[in-house]
């Protein structure tokens, strides 16, 4: 997908090289789909049977390059260049995928800044022209107005509304750089975790693990619900296939709820690309700095000659332009490729293979 003309070529040498210094190193539980154990026949019962019945279930399969564009493009790679500055880590990397959620508290403090920020930009400065106005045009003139209760009725506003939303705005700005030291009824929960290196996916409750078990042990789920509009709300759920547990994985936040159910499985077929070390890391803009930090990815994009900074070389538009580039490309491809009998093992001559180069 990434691939570029050597014309066009542009690599930071020194971030690279110290990219490469932070390798990480693979677990004996990583998920590998050449290299696996064949999973017990599930179980279908309880949380598990009601959830497969009522639900759409994805299959394990074979990966492709396919990807959904929807949350992805939600960052840009101008905001992406600002997040590389800041110690802020990002949510996605070479070792875990972590889901959030906001806190109580984070909503309301949320909404106080839309607020904030709405006042800001429309509110006071209406308010500010009007009182301008009001000055100018008054019968008094601008001395007798002002004297005449305007500068009560400024200060006040100045000091009651427009310095704390600036206040408010500021403190937000800087919050989301990472430099801020955030107070813990405003941290954001934590919901999930997918682990590459470790092979491990880990449910959270008030921000402490409820479970961890191998990705390879879970069922992979659509589940869908009517809202008061007669549409239909998705949400991409994990289930535990040996334990009863009345709670699932949702890894699907990022994108939303309300899109076509192929989007859902390109979604799925990212997750488990992301996730078997036998592949190389999905080729999106967050994930990109990370490649160089990957070892079955740096093997892939040396072998293919990929420019390491193909995405975060890309003007605001160029990436917008791509992204609409890449969703009409895909509507006529498969989102997955074959599917993987995970009760029998992996393909033979899959397994051969990788057995073989395991020797050399």
């Amino acid at each position: 997908m990434a691939f570029v003309n050597a014309s066009t070529k542009r690599q930071n040498d020194s971030q690279a090289a110290q990219d490469y210094r932070f390798v990480s190193e693979y677990k004996d539980t990583a998920y590998d789909s050449d290299d696996f154990t064949p999973q017990k026949p599930r179980q279908e019962q309880g949380f598990l049977r009601r959830m497969m019945t009522s639900g759409k279930p994805f299959s394990f399969s074979h990966t492709t390059n396919s990807i959904t564009i929807y949350g992805l493009d939600d960052l840009t790679p101008s905001e992406m260049a600002e997040g590389e500055k800041g110690p802020k880590p990002m949510y996605w990397t070479e070792t875990k995928l972590i889901g959030e959620s906001l806190s109580g508290w984070s909503q309301v403090y949320v909404l106080i800044g839309g607020i904030a920020n709405v006042c800001l930009m429309f509110v006071l400065p209406l308010f500010y022209v009007i009182c301008l106005i009001g000055l100018f045009l008054g019968k008094g003139g601008v001395t007798f107005g002002w004297n005449d209760g305007w500068n009560d009725i400024f200060i006040g506003i100045t000091l009651y509304a427009t310095l704390p939303c600036l206040i408010i705005h500021l403190h937000s700005r800087v919050l989301n750089t990472g430099y801020v030291f955030v107070a813990p009824f405003l941290r954001a929960k934590r919901v999930f975790e997918l682990n590459r290196t470790t092979g491990m996916v880990t449910l959270f409750k008030k921000n402490k693990p409820f479970f961890t078990h191998p990705f390879i042990e879970f069922d992979c789920v659509l589940m869908s619900s009517p809202t008061q509009q007669g549409f239909l709300n998705y949400s991409l759920t994990l289930i535990h296939r040996y334990h009863d547990y009345s709670v699932g994985v949702p890894i699907s936040g990022s994108m939303g709820p309300n899109h076509k159910v192929i989007e859902y499985l390109r979604f799925w077929n990212m997750v488990q690309r992301y996730m078997d070390i036998s592949q190389p890391l999905p080729d999106i803009l967050v994930l990109e700095p990370a490649r160089q930090r990957d070892p079955t990815t740096i093997a892939y994009d040396k072998e293919h000659n990929r420019n390491p900074r193909y995405w975060r070389d890309m003007t605001d538009d160029e990436f917008k332009q791509k992204m609409d580039e890449i969703e009409k490309a895909q509507k006529n491809t498969p989102a997955t490729g074959k599917p993987i009998d995970i009760f029998k093992g992996p393909d033979s001559t899959a397994s051969k293979k990788r057995n073989r180069n395991k020797k050399k």
